[in-house]
């Protein structure tokens, strides 16, 4: 059986609408395509976490500039949790050095939601999983390099180093797979995967 469910990354932007933004957000999550949406949290020098991808603003990091002065299209991270929805909300940490108990407090508000995080940073991740949280919990790789997979709700995979191997070896470990990278139609096949995608 196949089981392809698509996650829209950071949000449907498109003429006037950001990535990474509540509109662009709540246009991925009202499409029906789509199971969940992905984007990117990082938090601000007076502690606000936001949505925004990129290192830096205008040539200055975001993480040494207050959240008032940063544009006013980037939302908080609780606005959007605020979404009204039953669908993935896949939340890939890009920096949040220093607060990760403040993240976790906000994330503790929105049991209900269908949250998933995830880092490049495994040790971040790790230290998530000794705290017995909430939310599913999973590393990005582009290889499956990780050490110890065995805690992990999930892994995120660049999608041509999958394997049926690497398929199998996860499948053992209920473990979930996530792809991104360009999806091809002949390369799903009978994988039971996630696909992360970008639509625009």
């Amino acid at each position: 059986m196949i089981l392809l469910k698509l996650i829209c990354h950071r949000g449907i932007y498109e003429n006037n609408i950001k990535e990474n933004t509540l509109e662009s957000i709540i246009k991925g999550f009202n499409d029906d395509k789509y199971d969940g949406v992905e984007f990117d949290v990082r938090v601000s020098l007076d502690g606000v976490f936001f949505l925004y991808h990129d290192l830096f603003y205008k040539g200055k990091l975001v993480s040494k500039m207050k959240f008032n002065e940063l544009p006013r299209y980037i939302p908080t991270l609780e606005s959007v949790l605020k979404i009204n929805t039953n669908k993935i909300f896949l939340i890939e940490i890009k920096n949040i050095d220093g607060h990760e108990n403040d993240f976790i407090k906000i994330l503790n508000k929105y049991k209900n939601k269908n949250i998933y995080i995830m880092s490049f940073d495994t040790k971040l991740i790790s230290s998530f999983i000794k705290k017995n949280t909430n939310f599913k919990l999973g590393v990005l790789n582009y290889l499956l390099n990780s050490k110890d997979i065995s805690n992990l709700d999930f892994i995120c995979l660049l999608n041509r180093v999958i394997t049926d191997d690497i398929i199998l070896l996860l499948k053992q470990k209920n473990i979930e797979i996530f792809s991104y990278g360009i999806l091809k139609k002949n390369s799903v096949g009978n994988k039971n995967i996630y696909y992360i995608i970008d639509e625009n």
